[in-house]
């Protein structure tokens, strides 16, 4: 048994006594982590940093490393130098505390030869395709699994024929008989026609030469919106960002192909497609060649039903998919945002590459249900939420890192989409942080926003597959697309790319101390937990660390304090590592590394954890008001011997 070990088992059979159950641990307990190994020659000792009782670092030589740990590092170095290569220029880095996700300059970024992380290595994490999990050759329907397509080289669509479903449990889809919009007749009056027949006579009648000629064969199948729909972001994309060479060359080749993309749908989605409803966990298998006929379809704004907002309407609970947000929306002062016309620009390279030279991968869409007596009698995910209070579990490796971004440099791990309980949040509107960047970057991520409901407080939606297409820079109203990115990650049995996302949706805290409620960190546990949570068998025996960050912070006003320690606490119960990028602000990844290994060398369970925030809320917030979080738990460490 390892010396960790032994000291793990050692803490679980001492009893938790003194206030909030702090467990007495062994002062001699050193953490290592600080400096990563050189991981170029396998069978050279790992150096590694140490903290000694002075507290002063010292190097150790860590057991030369077995024969799976040098399999391990040697895929470690080869995801590394791929990711070396992901984006055309410099990931660039933000200014600490401005946003959750993404990243822009900052002067608070330490100097290029000072390691930019703490905590542990990762060629200790399990992460990349040893960590994937094990499939079956092919996906297989099921009650739970609808699968839209007849593995093969390439997938084609099943069944061979469409099925016009029209209930509300499935898309209502445009090209279905039962799809029927009003228009002028004789003498004023109005006749009911088949809207898909009125969007392909719009469409394709006659050359579209221009953004308002394109704006008014949309409003065509969409009518009742044309005092209201302005398209002024789509004509100053037009007009301003691109050249009149490019623009022509867009409505004489790409829109054409993005029209005939769209009206091939009845031959290309056959299967109909069900809505990800609440509380029912369900998976849709799809292929990147129909999730790219969705999203043209999408883009021309055909799906009917989905663009009223009055409570009530059939759609309410889900997000928006017609593009005519991101046509029509503008700024402060009615200018359009820059921003929004390179969220344009993403979608339209998107177009390019798909029509250009089709994609033949698949995408997974799962919602995620985690089943408990809380949330009423929602089917069983096979897991429930934890008892956080008891948990005995050991704290999870912990690497956090204050460069780099969950997409680019989370490769081969669950990465966290910081979600809107709306998934997509604001991409087809004027929202451009962290969830509505990676959408733009894998544009197939929108598909989603079709068929998933809103999020409830024990659900998330987990995607495999998603392809990336583009790179940017910037953030918010800074953000800029910047170029083409050519995806080369693995893909599995499946066809998947192997790349995972999980959307969670973090709590809106508008008055800072409500968020150390133990009701609403229980709230946050259990959804992370639902997100991080997995049974599938993997050929390391580990699941895939997560990468993560400041997840429902920034706009959601989250404590990034509480925050990390919440999903430590969520991923170290699933069993996974936690990757944690602080996003530029250096300060914080010291505050999160000193806290970890404080609890580390204390030997803090999961339940230890859960108690202290409980105390702190009581004894500190309710009484003080105060609300400096790591101080307090690095001080009631201290004086625990």
């Amino acid at each position: 048994m390892s010396t960790s070990c032994r000291k793990r088992k050692a803490l679980h059979q001492t009893t938790l006594t003194e206030g909030f159950g702090l467990s007495r641990a062994p002062s001699d307990v050193g953490f290592q982590g600080e400096r990563i190994a050189d991981v170029s020659s396998p069978s050279s000792p790992t150096l590694d940093l140490t903290t000694n009782s002075n507290g002063e670092e010292e190097e150790l030589v860590v057991d030369e490393l077995t024969t799976s740990e040098e399999s391990h590092q040697h895929r470690v170095v080869e995801t590394t130098a791929a990711l070396r290569n992901l984006t055309d220029e410099p990931i660039e880095t933000a200014p600490a505390g401005r946003h959750e996700g993404t990243s822009r300059h900052s002067e608070v970024e330490p100097p290029p030869s000072e390691p930019s992380w703490r905590g542990v290595p990762l060629t200790r994490l399990s992460f990349g395709p040893s960590a994937y999990p094990l499939l079956p050759p092919t996906p297989q329907p099921s009650p739970t699994h609808s699968v839209l397509f007849r593995p093969g080289n390439p997938p084609v669509p099943f069944p061979d024929h469409f099925k016009d479903v029209w209930d509300e449990r499935h898309v209502k889809m445009p090209c279905s008989k039962m799809s029927l919009y009003p228009v002028g007749g004789e003498g004023g009056g109005k006749k009911i026609v088949p809207r898909w027949q009125l969007i392909r006579d719009a469409l394709t009648s006659k050359p579209i030469a221009n953004s308002h000629e394109l704006a008014d064969a949309i409003l065509v199948y969409n009518s009742r919106y044309a005092s209201r729909w302005r398209f002024n972001n789509l004509h100053d994309y037009f007009s301003t960002h691109c050249g009149e060479e490019e623009s022509e060359a867009f409505f004489a080749s790409l829109l054409p192909k993005i029209i005939d993309l769209a009206l091939r749908l009845p031959f290309t989605v056959t299967h109909a497609l069900p809505l990800l409803r609440k509380q029912e966990p369900y998976q849709v298998t799809m292929t990147q060649g129909q999730a790219s006929c969705l999203l043209a379809n999408a883009f021309l704004c055909t799906f009917p039903s989905r663009n009223a907002v009055q409570r009530g309407a059939e759609y309410a609970t889900f997000p928006f998919v017609n593009f005519n947000g991101l046509f029509v929306n503008r700024g402060r002062r009615g200018v359009v945002e820059t921003s929004q016309t390179h969220k344009l620009a993403c979608l339209f390279h998107y177009f390019k590459r798909v029509t250009s030279s089709p994609p033949g991968g698949t995408l997974s869409f799962e919602r995620r249900v985690l089943s408990s007596s809380l949330y009423g009698s929602a089917p069983s995910l096979g897991a429930s939420p934890p008892c956080w209070e008891s948990s005995t579990r050991p704290l999870a490796q912990l690497h956090v890192d204050s460069a780099g971004t969950i997409e680019g440099h989370g490769h081969g791990m669950l990465q966290v989409d910081f979600a809107n309980k709306y998934v997509g949040g604001g991409v087809l509107r004027l929202g451009c942080v962290q969830e509505e960047i990676r959408f733009l970057m894998c544009p197939e991520l929108i598909v989603s926003m079709l068929f998933t409901e809103e999020l409830d407080d024990n659900e998330c939606l987990l995607v495999t597959g998603v392809e990336q297409y583009s790179t940017y820079r910037g953030y918010g109203s800074s953000f800029e697309w910047s170029g083409c990115h050519n995806d080369h990650t693995i893909v599995d049995d499946w066809g998947r790319r192997q790349v995972q996302v999980v959307a969670m949706d973090a709590l809106v805290i508008t008055r800072a101390e409500s968020q150390y409620a133990p009701g609403k960190m229980q709230r946050e546990l259990n959804k992370a937990y639902c997100g991080f949570w997995s049974s599938d068998s993997t050929p390391c025996g580990r699941s895939a660390a997560i990468a993560t960050g400041n997840w429902g912070c920034g706009a959601f006003g989250g404590d990034p304090s509480l925050k990390a320690l919440l999903q430590l606490m969520a991923a170290s119960e699933a069993g996974r590592d936690l990757v944690y990028f602080t996003f530029g602000n250096v300060e914080l990844r010291d505050n999160i590394f000193q806290c970890y290994r404080l609890l580390s060398e204390r030997m803090v369970t999961v339940g230890d954890l859960w108690r202290l925030l409980v105390y702190y809320h009581t004894e500190i917030v309710e009484k003080r008001g105060h609300t400096c979080l790591f101080p307090f738990i690095i001080s009631q460490l201290e004086h625990t011997h």
